[in-house]
């Protein structure tokens, strides 16, 4: 299981991210275990997407390829711009 976060860009005064598309993602890809909506300090929306994949390179292809197919299911959504799909690194400040 993987955590990706997708970082997207909104569209010129668009509110927040529309309703319905942590749902979406699971629906169309079935890896998706469950997505989680995060704001960053821009204030721009990151999505947490939970999914099972064999690799992080095929986590971070599933999770960008569900976007796609999400948004053009859900309202408004496909107006926003997916700007990267990544697995977060974690850096420790002690060592292990």
């Amino acid at each position: 299981m993987y955590l990706v976060h997708l970082y997207l860009s909104a569209p010129p005064g668009a509110g927040d991210l529309p309703p319905g598309v942590e749902a979406a993602l699971s629906e169309v890809q079935p890896e998706v275990e469950m997505a989680v909506r995060h704001v960053r300090a821009n204030g721009e929306p990151v999505l947490g997407v939970y999914l099972k994949a064999p690799d992080l390179h095929t986590a971070e292809h599933r999770a960008a390829v569900a976007w796609h197919l999400a948004a053009r299911r859900t309202a408004g959504a496909d107006a926003w711009t997916l700007l990267k799909a990544e697995v977060p690194l974690l850096v420790l400040d002690e060592p292990v």
